[in-house]
């Protein structure tokens, strides 16, 4: 049940220019460190990539493993096994994604010298296991810093970003809900009001810019 009192707005959301700024951010970082052998940046930049463009559940992004990660599919998608009350869930995402992530995956076996099997992390914590969920917020959050944007965006601000856009995108309400693993609709519908529709210069802008949802 949703409390009425729950409201997203345009504060929660990040717009084209924040998330063209973070995006440049961390992908200009990222460079550097592949040159200097480093690796904080390129994982960052996977991390924020992901948030952004799967609107993944930060605790639902540490679960991930390699083999929940299907790129050779027509329309690339990963599996979410273990959602809010456990449910499980297929996530698609564009090819820009999947190109991120099958260089990731290949650094971190080439270069890092970690494994990749099936039931490896995608991110990797101490002791070779999952990445604790506080560590990615907070990488997250210094991503958020170094790109000199607003402090309150989280990496659950990701989510909402991804859902206002995807939303303004399809318009399908039931394609978003699905994508986002909401239990009700009446959820996924309380985005609708956050770009609105009647705009028509911002929808238009919304269209060319935003990646095309395959």
């Amino acid at each position: 049940m949703i409390s009425s009192r729950y409201r997203i707005d345009r504060e929660k959301v990040l717009d084209l220019d924040q998330r063209s700024k973070l995006l440049r951010t961390c992908e200009k970082k990222a460079k550097l460190d592949l040159y200097f052998g480093r690796e904080t940046w390129v994982k960052r930049y996977m991390l924020v990539d992901l948030a952004l463009y799967t609107g993944l559940r930060v605790a639902e992004i540490a679960d991930l493993t390699i083999g929940d990660i299907n790129l050779k599919a027509r329309d690339p998608y990963l599996i979410v096994r273990s959602g809010k009350r456990g449910k499980k869930r297929d996530v698609y995402f564009d090819k820009e994604l999947s190109k991120h992530l099958k260089s990731f995956i290949d650094w971190k076996k080439k270069a890092m010298k970690e494994e990749v099997n099936t039931d490896s992390p995608l991110f990797v914590g101490r002791y070779g296991k999952h990445s604790a969920v506080i560590t990615l917020m907070k990488s997250f959050k210094r991503a958020v810093q170094e790109s000199d944007l607003p402090s309150h965006f989280s990496i659950h601000s990701a989510r909402h970003t991804y859902a206002t856009f995807l939303l303004h995108t399809t318009n399908n309400l039931r394609y978003v809900q699905k994508q986002l693993g909401h239990s009700s609709i009446s959820m996924t519908s309380l985005y609708a009001d956050v770009l609105p529709s009647e705009n028509g210069s911002l929808a238009n802008k919304i269209l060319e810019q935003c990646r095309q949802i395959d």
